[in-house]
C-alpha cells in the first residue's frame, strides 16, 4: 500500500458498497418482519432501537477492508492465471476462477 504504483480500491467506494448492502439487508428484514434477537440488541443504549441506529464505519476500517479486498482479488487473478497457463490458455475464464475459489476462500 506504500507503493504509489500499486493499484488500490477507493475506501469511499468500499464504504458506499457496505452502506448499500446494509441498507438492502435492513429493508429485507423490515419487509420480512424479522426482529433480530442477537446479542447486539443488549448493547443498544436506553431508548434507542437497533432498528433506527445508524451504521457507520471507521476510516481506518475502510482502508483495511480496501487493502484486504485488493489483496484477495490480486491473489485470485494470479491463481486463476496459473491454472489457465497450465491448460495452455492465454485468458482467464470463469471456470479457472471456479477451480481456485474453494482453496482461496480457505486461505483467507
Amino acid at each position: 500500500m506504500d507503493d504509489n504504483n500499486t493499484p488500490s480500491l477507493d475506501p469511499d467506494l468500499i464504504g458506499a458498497i457496505f452502506k448499500h448492502i446494509w441498507a438492502r439487508k435492513a429493508h429485507e428484514r423490515e419487509r420480512n418482519g424479522i426482529q433480530s434477537t442477537d446479542a447486539l440488541d443488549s448493547e443498544v443504549g436506553a431508548g434507542t432501537s437497533k432498528k433506527y441506529r445508524p451504521t457507520s464505519t471507521n476510516a481506518d476500517a475502510l482502508k483495511l477492508s480496501s487493502e484486504l479486498l485488493r489483496i484477495f482479488i490480486t491473489e485470485a487473478v494470479q491463481r486463476a492465471a496459473t491454472i489457465a497457463e497450465a491448460e495452455g490458455g492465454t485468458e482467464i475464464e470463469a471456470t479457472h476462477v471456479e477451480r481456485i475459489l474453494p482453496q482461496l476462500l480457505l486461505d483467507f
